[in-house]
């Protein structure tokens, strides 16, 4: 019975993940000016298209929280979209400078997409208690083939 289950477990992730394995990656490198006072981030990823309404994505990002503080870590980001549109939540670990260690990282972001350039906007959040430890943020991203 419990090998039963397993399968099914197994078959299920294989199920989830088939499209990711044959698809094509598209990269891109971003940067978004926070509303924090000076702060920024700069990714660098890749998502898959798993089909029209969805793209399966990671990046790896690093973060000016503000001056003391800032972060680098990998985010997983599914797109979801409608046309130009989408709407990717995300989730990420993050190592962060001074005493603060490891996190994780939650957020949202709205974008549109234009030929090879995406505008976004979004919010994010860490974990962890330190000045400016979210922030709105807009931004762009160069998508390559």
């Amino acid at each position: 019975m419990n090998d039963i289950y397993q399968m099914k477990k197994y078959a299920l992730l294989l199920a989830l993940f088939s499209g990711v394995c044959f698809a094509k990656p598209q990269v891109y490198f971003g940067a978004d000016a926070l509303s924090n006072s000076s702060a920024y981030s700069l990714q660098s990823g890749f998502y898959f298209p798993v089909n029209q309404e969805l793209d399966f994505g990671y990046d790896v990002d690093f973060t000016q929280w503000n001056q003391d503080v800032h972060s680098f870590g990998i985010n997983i980001k599914p797109a979801f979209r409608k046309q130009q549109f989408y709407l990717a939540p995300i989730v990420g670990m993050h190592y962060f400078n001074r005493d603060i260690d490891y996190s994780y990282s939650l957020g949202a972001e709205i974008g549109y997409d234009f030929e090879r350039v995406t505008i976004r906007a979004g919010y994010k959040d860490v974990d962890e208690e330190f000045y400016d430890n979210d922030a709105f943020y807009v931004g762009v991203a160069v998508r390559f083939d």
